[in-house]
């Protein structure tokens, strides 16, 4: 696939303020034709540029956050401690890293009791050492 141009860029950026902006205000955004735009996203989709439209939640509904930072415990790697996080439907994003911590681990829940039962069911899986919990206060910025 060719890389995308500054046009794909802004249409791109549209939808991740909105997802649901219908494809006649993009055209009108980028000015382009509406079979136009709709032959772009088509390719940017077939190409898994956009992989997926999805919702995030506003303030008014803005779940409870926490990074957690896992350790695995001796002999044990990511592949051992991935399949139960990707079975936690609470567990938003998982990113391996360099340095004193092995995971970084983002849950999200509805209330303080879930998001600890979350931490305690994590640090409980086979493989994980040691999990610090780091709450989110509030969010700054967000290009998600």
């Amino acid at each position: 696939m060719k890389t995308p141009d500054e046009i794909d860029r802004r249409l791109i950026a549209l939808l991740q303020d909105d997802a649901r902006r219908p494809v006649v205000a993009l055209a009108q955004a980028v000015g382009l034709s509406r079979s136009a735009v709709q032959e772009r996203l088509q390719r940017l989709e077939a190409h898994g540029v956009i992989a997926q439209y999805t919702v995030r939640l506003g303030h008014g509904i803005a779940p409870l956050q926490a990074w957690l930072c896992l350790r695995y415990a001796e002999g044990f790697s990511c592949d051992d401690v991935m399949p139960a996080l990707q079975a936690m439907p609470e567990v938003r994003e998982c990113h391996s890293l360099a340095g004193d911590i092995d995971l970084l681990v983002r849950v999200a829940t509805a209330t303080p009791a879930q998001l600890a039962d979350a931490r305690e069911r994590i640090a409980a899986l086979k493989g994980v050492d040691d999990v610090t919990t780091l709450p989110v206060l509030r969010t700054l910025l967000d290009r998600g």
